[in-house]
């Protein structure tokens, strides 16, 4: 596997990662009337550092992640992320080095931390990866999430100083 930044023929195939996640209902709080505009507006846009995760043999994108200041001026200095592994490619450990790779790109375009403001308590692996990766919990949200098939839960917001 490879991350390398997203070129703009990749941004096609980056919206359909997200709305594949957004489709879900169980990771992402935009529902089904997000819009693809609405998207692009705050997050698939190459203003925002964007990675994607490609196959060694034939360049296949299998995940990304998307980079962007969590809060607009003085809240600038800390890194927001988003992060998509293609169904097909779950359980390969994209996510992790997604993961690592995210932190090492937020700490050389220089913020000061990263934070999370919504994952998802039953999003075990994404807790566990985070906790892993040496963010804490600053915060829990009760039943900050709905979610699709368990109804409210849970939402914690981490962070990691960078």
């Amino acid at each position: 596997m490879h991350i390398r930044p997203a070129l703009p023929q990749d941004m096609e195939t980056v919206w359909q990662l997200f709305k594949q996640v957004i489709d879900e209902n169980i990771y992402y709080p935009y529902d089904q009337h997000t819009t693809r505009e609405e998207i692009e507006s705050s997050w698939v846009t190459l203003k925002n550092l964007v990675y994607v995760a490609t196959t060694a043999t034939d360049d296949e994108i299998t995940g990304a992640y998307i980079l962007k200041p969590n809060q607009p001026g003085w809240g600038s200095h800390i890194a927001n992320a988003a992060y998509m592994v293609d169904n097909k490619h779950r359980g390969k450990g994209i996510g992790g080095l997604l993961a690592t790779h995210s932190i090492a790109s937020a700490r050389e375009a220089g913020y000061r931390g990263m934070q999370f403001n919504l994952v998802v308590s039953t999003n075990t692996a994404a807790v566990k990866a985070w906790l892993a990766s040496g963010f804490d919990i600053i915060g829990t949200i009760p039943g900050g999430f709905y979610h699709i098939e368990q109804g409210y839960v849970d939402a914690y917001i981490f962070f990691k100083a960078l």
